[in-house]
């Protein structure tokens, strides 16, 4: 289990379920979730969380995130993509808060 605080900006490298991003959003009353994913997946998951003002997604893959440095407190990684990291540890580190953690994860929430 992601022990989230409510102020926290989290970065997750793939869009889960709406289930799991409905219940990150909750969480985060006073953050920002970022998701990534595909354009296709992208467009579906915004017309049906379009009532969580705090969930932004981006089409756009792990090692090329168009975000700016420093700004996430988390980023999730979930198993699948775990095999990536060396490749993408730059950029990771590139968007990561300097108190902030990367987080390896079977489950999103």
């Amino acid at each position: 289990m992601i022990q989230l605080r409510a102020d926290d900006r989290v970065l997750l490298l793939a869009i889960p379920s709406q289930t799991e991003l409905v219940n990150i959003s909750r969480i985060l009353m006073n953050g920002v979730v970022v998701a990534l994913g595909c354009r296709d997946d992208v467009q579906a998951t915004r017309e049906s969380m379009a009532d969580f003002e705090n969930v932004m997604l981006l089409d756009a893959a792990p090692d090329q995130i168009s975000w700016r440095a420093a700004y996430f407190t988390k980023i999730i990684v979930p198993s699948h993509l775990e095999s990536l990291l060396p490749r993408i540890a730059e950029e990771l580190t590139r968007v990561l808060a300097p108190e902030g953690q990367i987080v390896r994860t079977a489950a999103y929430a």
